[in-house]
């Protein structure tokens, strides 16, 4: 299903807008299912409007469903067609993002009144709380508000999904629920941007002067959370790239072990401490240059640098979930022994790992906190040490 919502971009969307619509313009006896947004029609309510109806519809699992367009939202622009081209804002917009007009469905292209008499209509408002005087007689349709005007008290006498607060702009609220329900990962880049431009104009681009009379947190709070995705994609091929295991595994033992290391003093310095971060899980490393050569070069490393510990912290990704997994090497095996069952009884989470053939100098352990990091573990290990004479 993934894949599929992934490929229901905007264009998309606005495609099967317009399917739907040829379908129910022949007021067909079947529900229909329209967001609306008040009868100004600036912004906010035509880019609100298309907003919420994608949201609902990705919500509404229509994409497992194509085709059953009960499932889907269909946006209504709330105003004439030949009006639209008034607001130059919008037909600017609605250019530079190639959304053809011509595939919008507008309040003149069909007729509600036919589906609202039969009780087949449900309406979406954005951007309002009560529906304008010429459409008063919905009212009974109105199921959900997303709205940030004074609350009229409408529909109070029926179910209805209201969300109505202060904030500058009506599309804020509806970003704020699609990062609330896990919707954003479905979302491209390049269509929340097509959203921000409401969020933009009804904040003055954030003018501070404005800051809780014209917006709030929640404006900021939509506009960050946009702005992350933009910076996701560069930051997902960095990740990628540190945390390579093909990659990693290609530079040799000798730089693995050195290009993420700090030296530590422990137990009044008496104790001389390596801790290496590495990028491979620990089997592919044992298995990959062989437990003999690990040894081997722990052993000259510990000697050029006078360690008397060392130890490995394995930080990788498996199926998309981070792993933490903790190497202990000394060749004191007595003081290892001691060093394990003293870390067993620490506050760290793990299970012992074991690997055939490998014991003496060599404790394994999985950590069972993704957040766990040389900069949290180094203090238990810290304190460890200190308690031996």
């Amino acid at each position: 299903m993934d894949s599929q919502i992934k490929e229901f971009e905007l264009k998309k969307f606005i495609e099967e807008s317009f399917n739907a619509f040829q379908i129910y313009k022949n007021e067909i006896d079947e529900h229909l299912n329209v967001t609306l947004g008040n009868v100004s029609c600036d912004m906010d309510s035509c880019i609100g409007a298309i907003l919420l109806g994608f949201y609902l519809t990705l919500k509404n699992d229509y994409i497992a469903h194509p085709g059953d367009f009960e499932k889907f939202w269909l946006p209504i622009i709330n105003c004439p067609r030949a009006e639209l081209k008034a607001r130059l804002d919008i037909a600017y917009h609605l250019k530079k993002y190639d959304v053809e007009m011509d595939k919008l469905v507008f309040i003149d292209d069909i007729n509600l009144d036919s589906y609202a008499k039969k009780n087949l209509l449900k309406i979406a408002m954005i951007d309002h709380n009560e529906l304008d005087v010429t459409q008063k007689h919905w009212g009974h349709c109105v199921t959900m508000i997303v709205d940030h005007h004074k609350d009229e008290k409408a529909y109070l006498e029926q179910p209805v999904d209201r969300t109505i607060t202060f904030c500058g702009s009506a599309c804020s609220l509806v970003v704020e629920r699609i990062f609330r329900d896990g919707l954003e990962r479905f979302l491209s880049l390049n269509t929340f941007r097509f959203f921000m431009p409401a969020i933009l104009l009804d904040t003055e681009n954030f003018k501070p002067s404005l800051e809780g009379s014209k917006w709030s947190q929640i404006d900021k709070d939509a506009i960050f959370n946009i702005s992350r995705l933009d910076y996701s994609e560069y930051y997902n091929d960095l990740v990628g790239t540190k945390f390579s295991k093909e990659l990693n595994i290609q530079l040799e033992l000798d730089l693995i072990l050195k290009k993420d290391y700090k030296n530590y003093e422990w137990n009044e310095k008496r104790v001389l401490c390596g801790i290496s971060v590495v990028f491979n899980p620990l089997h592919e490393i044992l298995f990959t240059f062989s437990a003999d050569v690990l040894k081997q070069k722990l052993q000259e490393r510990m000697k050029n640098n006078n360690l008397s510990f060392y130890a490995i912290i394995a930080q990788f990704y498996l199926k998309g979930t981070a792993c933490r997994e903790l190497m202990l090497f000394d060749l004191d095996g007595n003081r290892l022994s001691h060093l394990g069952k003293l870390f067993a009884e620490s506050k760290v989470k793990h299970t012992l790992k074991k690997f055939t053939g490998l014991k003496g100098n060599f404790l394994f352990f999985a950590l069972s906190d993704e957040s766990i990091s040389r900069k949290k573990l180094e203090p238990v290990l810290r304190e460890i040490f200190d308690t031996l004479k």
